[in-house]
């Protein structure tokens, strides 16, 4: 499993630098179907996973959830005479989409690297939270369609679809305001004094047995974690965003004025810090740092490579590459090996086990 993970990481790697440097249209065209085909390889054809049996309570109406798309198409689907397997597949279909749109909007050679070392760290939550991760990826084309591109119908429907997918995609929904108030100098550090605020706010409701939604009651109750097994679970990713803000820092010292200029950049700056409201919660709520931390790291990979054309020579774009693939391989081993000598736990047993459920993959290995 780690060979294969290595030799993918080293594939696209190639291809980003021996060919997606060219920029020509074969090459865009290339990585956009790559990126799709690893996308849909990996998680269109799933059969089983830690949530199968919750939805498929919800499909066959045993149970329910309070978010109107997904008991509507349940609905439909059971109507029709389907089996959940076929929404699964449709939530897929929705998330690949969104995610494929929204990479390609900064540079479509990249796509496929961005799509592969998104699926390494994310290819179980991404299986899993179907309806929110749905949610998410609208969220990223609604935010780009009304911040980049001004489009606000784009935005309005996918918005509205983002939120009847899972209405948890609200808590993202602030940033559109944060980001014309707040300029790119100060946006770190009011990220984390938001994040602070958000923190002890959330904690003194809690204790004081404060009536959220049925959505946040349950997870206050079932899912708050140890602080060290928090602090473990966030640490590598605190180290990605340092990545992402000294990477800033240094470009504004060599090109300050395009880089102001740059809305998709700035675009993606931006988003990629507000993760950081996230973290405090995160620590001992493991679901705000699946939803609104790790689910961003596809933003934080689109910035990494779009950042790229702001480096001034072939040296400087070859020793930020370097730094990258060092803190993807520390994290890596941080996310699948030393679980194992710490916590005396797999990290790749979670994987194993969808890759076994997945009758394409399977047949693929025979």
């Amino acid at each position: 499993m780690n060979l294969v993970l290595y030799a993918l990481f080293s594939i696209l790697i190639v291809t980003y630098f021996f060919l997606g440097t060219r920029n020509n249209k074969l090459v865009n065209l290339i990585s956009i179907l790559l990126g799709a085909l690893v996308f849909y390889l990996f998680l269109f054809n799933v059969t089983n996973n830690n949530d199968w049996d919750n939805y498929e309570s919800i499909f066959y109406g045993r149970s329910e959830v309070n978010d109107f798309l997904f008991n509507y198409l349940a609905n439909t689907f059971f109507f029709l005479r389907s089996d959940y397997s076929k929404l699964y597949q449709l939530h897929i279909v929705l998330m690949g989409f969104g995610f494929l749109y929204f990479a390609s909007r900064f540079d479509y050679s990249a796509v496929f690297s961005v799509i592969s070392i998104y699926l390494i760290f994310q290819l179980i939550p991404l299986s899993n939270q179907i309806r929110y991760y749905v949610a998410f990826a609208f969220f990223l084309i609604a935010a780009y369609n009304f911040i980049v591109k001004k489009n606000y119908v784009v935005f309005t429907v996918f918005a509205i679809i983002s939120y009847l997918s899972h209405s948890g995609i609200l808590s993202m929904y602030p940033f559109i305001y944060l980001f014309y108030v707040i300029n790119s100098d100060k946006f770190p550090k009011k990220m984390a004094i938001f994040s602070l605020f958000a923190g002890v706010f959330l904690y003194i409701l809690s204790r004081i047995n404060f009536n959220f939604s049925n959505h946040m009651n349950s997870y206050l109750e079932n899912d708050i974690s140890s602080l060290l097994g928090g602090i473990y679970n966030m640490l590598i990713w605190v180290f990605w965003l340092l990545f992402i803000y000294l990477n800033h820092k240094r470009l504004m010292k060599l090109n300050s004025e395009n880089l102001e200029s740059d809305t998709k950049y700035q675009f993606l700056y931006k988003l990629s810090l507000y993760s950081i409201i996230f973290i405090p919660i995160g620590l001992i709520m493991q679901v705000f740092s699946q939803r609104y931390v790790l689910a961003s790291i596809i933003i934080w990979l689109s910035y990494v490579f779009y950042s790229l054309k702001y480096e001034v020579n072939l040296f400087q774009k070859m020793l930020f590459t370097t730094k990258f693939i060092f803190l993807f391989i520390v994290t890596f081993l941080y996310i699948y090996i030393l679980p194992s000598y710490v916590f005396r736990t797999s990290g790749t047993d979670l994987i194993v086990k969808l890759f076994l459920s997945n009758s394409t993959l399977v047949s693929l290995l025979r």
